[in-house]
């Protein structure tokens, strides 16, 4: 969890900050906080490949608005409210 905080603090630091978001907070979709944009996601999600691999292209679209969502993907957890 305190990877993925990192990679998107280092790339959306004019947004975001020193400290970067909560876990639960929205960082995508038509609701973020940081008014990112669909191509930011793709950005940020690219950046993860060298750290989670093939896991990275498992992830599903509609279930990525938070930090932790993404966490639960990576880790195998998430399930489709």
């Amino acid at each position: 969890m305190e990877k993925l905080r990192e990679v998107f603090v280092s790339m959306f630091e004019d947004r975001v900050g020193d400290h970067g978001p909560a876990d639960d907070t929205v960082v995508f979709g038509s609701e973020s906080t940081y008014g990112l944009e669909s191509m930011d996601t793709l950005r940020f999600v690219s950046a993860l490949l060298p750290l989670y691999g093939d896991r990275v292209y498992d992830l599903k679209v509609e279930g990525i608005t938070t930090l932790q969502a993404l966490h639960e993907q990576l880790a195998g957890e998430w399930r489709k409210p």
